[in-house]
């Protein structure tokens, strides 16, 4: 009975919001393909209601998706995640190089940039501001396609 009662006390302390701590994430996570690349993923910020604020930085490494050896990505990206309350803010910023052959064998050469792209969803649907750099061409991500 004791036991019982500990465990009531805890679970309503930790579901009333006054005795709720902002947690804290810290996570690293490595894919590695077979040809020796890899991409590693390291996460840290807090989380807490009704919010949560984190960090990513994603580090490609002579990644080879679809682990095939014929197209290489390499680069650095970081993410930015904000939610406070019904309001979510994701920020980009970074650039990959995407080199090798595609699928037919035809070359590729591409370079992405990210320049402070932001997604804010509140509401009725999400917004973009930022900018994409395709090969040298500057995209503002609020005239970019949906698809």
């Amino acid at each position: 009975m004791k036991h019982l009662l500990m465990i009531a006390a805890l679970a309503c302390a930790i579901c009333s919001g006054s005795a709720f701590a902002a947690l804290t994430l810290q996570r690293t996570t490595t894919l590695s393909d077979s040809l020796g690349g890899t991409l590693t993923a390291a996460t840290s910020g807090t989380i807490e209601i009704p919010g949560a604020d984190t960090t990513t930085h994603v580090t490609l490494t002579n990644f080879h998706p679809h682990d095939g050896q014929n197209l290489v990505a390499s680069g650095n990206l970081m993410r930015t995640h904000e939610r406070s309350n019904e309001t979510v803010t994701n920020t980009y910023s970074g650039s990959v190089a995407l080199t090798g052959t595609d699928k037919d064998g035809k070359p590729v050469n591409d370079n992405v940039m990210l320049q402070n792209l932001q997604v804010v969803r509140d509401g009725d649907g999400p917004a973009f501001s930022g900018t994409v750099v395709l090969n040298g061409t500057s995209i503002d991500a609020a005239q970019m396609p949906m698809r």
